[in-house]
């Protein structure tokens, strides 16, 4: 009876000495941590819309007298532009994201950075996600 009334004890006081600091921590790098793994598998589709935009350059670079044809040049180098942009921010994001270092940080200082971080990643993955949206939609437009 005694040995369960210590881990009894015991138990309350582990769970009294938890840190809600270091639990807001741990919360902020799963949401940016899930933000990131939402939006990482969209990266082969970016990078075949790239590709799909550089060819429709082409083409279109080859028919300059056509107006329309300069106007759709114009989009398609500006949606190479946004896709390039999107695909260097998430490279530069996760060569940045340094999360082994994040743990070793104090928990009021892992959660400014954190959410720095997932300010950041959530651009990121809206940037990613426009790019995307908008090239899906001039591919098929033409």
């Amino acid at each position: 009876m005694k040995i369960k009334h210590i881990l009894l004890c015991g138990c309350c006081i582990v769970s009294a000495c938890s840190n809600p600091q270091k639990d807001q921590a741990e919360k902020l790098e799963k949401e940016v941590m899930m933000i990131h793994d939402a939006v990482m598998p969209k990266m082969g589709e970016l990078v075949s819309l790239e590709s799909a935009i550089s060819k429709r350059i082409a083409l279109l670079d080859s028919v300059t007298h056509d107006t329309s044809a300069q106007s759709s040049l114009k989009k398609a180098l500006q949606l190479s532009s946004q896709l390039k942009k999107a695909d260097d921010s998430m490279m530069d994001w996760m060569h940045r994201y340094k999360g082994d270092s994040l743990k070793k940080l104090a928990p009021s200082e892992a959660i400014k950075a954190l959410t720095h971080e997932k300010i950041n990643i959530e651009q990121v993955s809206d940037d990613m996600l426009k790019s995307i949206e908008e090239a899906q939609k001039f591919l098929k437009q033409q």
